[in-house]
């Protein structure tokens, strides 16, 4: 696999998922955000888990896609 197409994944995913981590602490020790608050809980998983389908997203079509179109397989 070329590095081109995973460096863009690592560096957005990566430095992403750094920044949403200091926002929900960031929510949590200023008082926004309070864990034992049901509607707060949901609100983080719905976050991480849209964080990781959006990664998981951009895996299919950067690693798998390209291949489709030739019918070529891994």
């Amino acid at each position: 696999m070329n590095m081109l197409r995973v460096w863009p994944i690592v560096c957005q995913f990566g430095i992403g998922a750094l920044l949403c981590l200091i926002g929900i602490w960031g929510g949590l020790r200023g008082g926004y955000l309070n864990l034992k608050i049901a509607e707060d809980r949901r609100f983080v998983v719905i976050l991480v888990a849209g964080f990781l389908l959006m990664l998981a997203i951009v895996c299919i079509f950067t690693f798998l896609a390209p291949y489709w179109a030739n019918g070529e397989s891994l």
